[in-house]
């Protein structure tokens, strides 16, 4: 009974979490107080005529607009120009030994196993398992677009691990993790816990 009731209880506290999408965000900025500025959002060439592009640009201007900052069409005057990349590293596959979820008995076909005098065995064949991680990320660059100097005013990074290769439904969680805290201590990594929409 008493272990019903603990099974219940871990059970119950699953049910509360909310589930979350885990980001290292790495930010390095040279910018003074932080206030109101414009910025347009530049594509690279290839980035042109991308629909993706466009899709996480949208984010990302909303990103920034939440902090304070205004977007101007493309071919205005900004103060600053925004660049974005993104893209899925190399898998990263992790094994681990766990017992088995099929025994063998003696007489009994599978179940527990005992042996000859009644006796329990409480040690299970192991058995191989393992998943395998894509990294998601996304990188920002911010650029003083005011002077002939190219500055660059900030860049930051997120990261993300899952079970799925697809960027685009974890693309809402990387700009959310990346401008949290915007612009962030310069050179330092934090990780954000993002929760997931339903």
């Amino acid at each position: 009974m008493r272990r019903l009731a603990v099974l219940a209880l871990v059970l119950l506290l699953a049910a509360c979490t909310t589930p979350i999408v885990q980001a290292d965000v790495t930010r390095f900025n040279d910018m003074p107080a932080i206030q109101s500025r414009s910025f347009t959002i530049v594509p690279d060439a290839g980035q042109v005529a991308s629909l993706e592009f466009q899709d996480y640009a949208t984010q990302v201007a909303n990103g920034l607009a939440a902090q304070g900052w205004r977007p101007v069409a493309p071919g205005g005057t900004a103060e600053t120009s925004v660049s974005l990349h993104w893209g899925v590293g190399p898998p990263d596959t992790v094994t681990w030994q766990s017992p088995s979820s099929v025994y063998t008995g003696f007489g009994w076909g599978s179940g527990p196993r005992y042996y000859g005098g009644g006796f329990y065995d409480p040690f299970p064949y192991w058995e191989s398992r393992s998943i395998t991680y894509f990294p998601k990320w996304l990188s920002v660059q911010i650029v003083d677009a005011r002077s002939g100097i190219r500055k660059v005013l900030f860049e930051g990074r997120a990261v993300a691990e899952g079970t799925r290769r697809e960027i685009a439904p974890v693309m809402p969680y990387l700009v959310q993790a990346l401008f949290t805290g915007f612009p962030g201590a310069n050179g330092a990594t934090v990780r954000v816990n993002v929760p997931i929409r339903e």
